[in-house]
């Protein structure tokens, strides 16, 4: 027991490492007209990281996609989801303890003519938006950034 209890730690901490520095994997664009929403599979786990990973990124994918990223005075929203579940069907949640009629869980998007072109709400990790001013803002799960043009990043205090 001794013996298995740190082996159990170290392959604990691998698996961690492992899973960290596993690149981002960019599944779908769907665009409708400012509003773009990015699917993506490994994203960064960190605030930090996944700022860095816009920045390092947004370039790419705006020339792939272009989202208004190079066009000044102009503003744009980009949300960016977890696929970790994958594109499903427009239908009721069955995981609720009430019946429900409502789809208003899922995010359909138009441009998928299939029956499974629809993501959970629930995925939503990250938001990126830019004003007419060129003020950027990152909303994240706990927490808002902004940086205006030139500028440092700035959290905002809630």
């Amino acid at each position: 027991m001794n013996r298995f209890f740190p082996a159990l730690v170290v392959v604990s901490w691998l698996y961690v490492i492992v899973m960290m520095l596993r690149p981002v994997e960019v599944i779908a664009v769907h665009q409708n007209h400012s509003v773009t929403d990015i699917l993506v599979k490994n994203f960064p786990l960190t605030n930090k990281g996944k700022i860095e990973w816009w920045k390092e990124n947004a370039r790419k994918l705006d020339k792939q996609h272009p989202f208004l990223l190079n066009r000044k005075g102009e503003n744009f929203w980009v949300t960016i989801w977890d696929f970790k579940d994958g594109y499903q069907q427009e239908k009721p949640d069955d995981t609720t303890f009430f019946p429900s009629h409502s789809t208003d869980h899922l995010l359909c998007f138009e441009d998928i003519k299939a029956e499974e072109r629809c993501i959970k709400k629930v995925n939503w990790l990250m938001q990126v938006t830019r004003a007419t001013t060129g003020t950027m803002s990152y909303s994240m799960e706990g927490a808002s950034y902004y940086q205006r043009p030139n500028g440092p990043l700035i959290r905002e205090e809630h």
